[in-house]
């Protein structure tokens, strides 16, 4: 057996007919080799991470290549999921000589392997795909899946395709460089997954609320948060979000029912997230997406769908991180244009959104209004 399998956990998937492993612990790294039948591999990588942690992704790279290969890297965060980026890299492509049988391994959030799925996706329709998430959203959301998309006509990920990565490495020591806010944004994810579907995962972060709250409730947003990987279990939080997405993936690939409970507070956030861009005050997706769960657990409560205490502790658990209930409402026209425009839009029914019932039980099939929405925004 592989001593490095020992000190890892993972998860194996099929997606759509494709096998897909999740690795995560302090060597996941090392064991990239096994995912790269055809050496060597090309990198994208993050700025950010290639600059804080060269010395490792270096040996990283050296674990499945002896060569020097082709790296390109590139700013992370939403400002890089552009047609005009996707082109960048379609010509680094070109001129490195990426062909068929070669692997694509992109190292960085969830926005930089977005963009680097969907290059891999379709460049010469298709090279192997290898995700090395560097932040808490994309080790327990963005890497699991195979979602690919960019940003474009002024809409949130309307533009990707389903394309699995064969190997998805998640090391949480990426995580002692991660900004506060990235932080908070990733547990927006680790807390909506926890909801759909870990009750017990969901009040174990409920009753850690304390400690979120000492380390992300502060000030310092572009900081590290000292001490964070000791302060909480994260291992285990971590894999018991990529134990739900794993599951409810596999079942439904290409999210045809199950898989739509995952845009729990998606539907509201990513419309919010794209009418706050050029403005003053931004909304991360993180941000975006724990309004918009603060938003239909309260709608969901109203209705007596979902019982109240369970709303309450989502409110208590997003706000102990840091992260906003409720923002100034937009403009209701521009509301409704932004959700008309939501990639889950359908001709036949419309616009479905995800309401909770209670911790663990999903309606895919709700119906919001908007005055509904604008009644808790403010």
């Amino acid at each position: 057996m592989n001593p490095l399998s020992e000190l890892s956990f993972q998860i194996a998937m099929t997606l759509d007919g494709r096998s897909s492993t999740y690795i995560m612990g302090p060597l996941a790294g090392l064991e990239l080799a096994r995912f790269i039948p055809h050496p060597p591999p090309v990198f994208l990588l993050d700025d950010a991470v290639s600059s804080l942690h060269a010395p490792w992704l270096e040996q990283m790279q050296a674990a499945c290549t002896p060569q020097d290969p082709p790296i390109m890297i590139i700013p992370g965060g939403e400002q890089t999921k552009t047609l005009a980026k996707l082109e960048e890299i379609y010509n680094w492509l070109a001129e490195t000589g990426t062909t068929r049988d070669k692997t694509l391994e992109a190292a960085g959030g969830g926005a930089v392997l977005d963009i680097a799925g969907l290059a891999a996706a379709t460049w010469r329709r298709g090279l192997d795909f290898v995700a090395i998430p560097t932040t808490l959203l994309a080790m327990v959301d963005a890497a699991i899946g195979g979602k690919t998309a960019l940003n474009t006509a002024g809409l949130k990920n309307p533009v990707g395709c389903f394309h699995p990565a064969s190997g998805i490495i998640a090391d949480p020591g990426f995580l002692i460089t991660l900004p506060c806010r990235c932080w908070r944004d990733g547990m927006a994810e680790l807390i909506k997954t926890a909801a759909i579907g870990d009750e017990d995962l969901f009040r174990s972060i409920h009753r850690s609320r304390a400690r979120l709250n000492n380390l992300f409730a502060g000030e310092g947003d572009d900081d590290p948060v000292p001490g964070v990987l000791g302060s909480i279990d994260w291992k285990s939080w971590i894999a018991g979000a990529a134990v739900v997405k794993a599951r409810i993936v596999q079942r439904d690939f290409r999210e045809q029912g199950l898989r739509r409970s995952l845009n729990l507070g998606h539907t509201l956030g990513h419309a919010l997230e794209a009418l706050s861009m050029g403005t003053d005050r931004p909304l991360s997706h993180g941000q975006a997406v724990a309004v918009g769960m603060a938003v239909v657990f309260r709608i969901a409560a109203e209705r007596n769908l979902c019982p109240l205490d369970e709303a309450v502790m989502m409110i208590e658990i997003l706000e102990a991180c840091g992260l906003p209930t409720r923002c100034r409402a937009p403009d209701p026209a521009a509301l409704d244009r932004a959700l008309l425009g939501d990639k889950k839009n359908m001709s036949r029914g419309g616009l479905y959104w995800v309401l909770p019932r209670g911790i663990g039980r999903m309606d895919i099939h709700g119906l919001v209004e908007t005055s509904e929405l604008l009644k808790w925004l403010d």
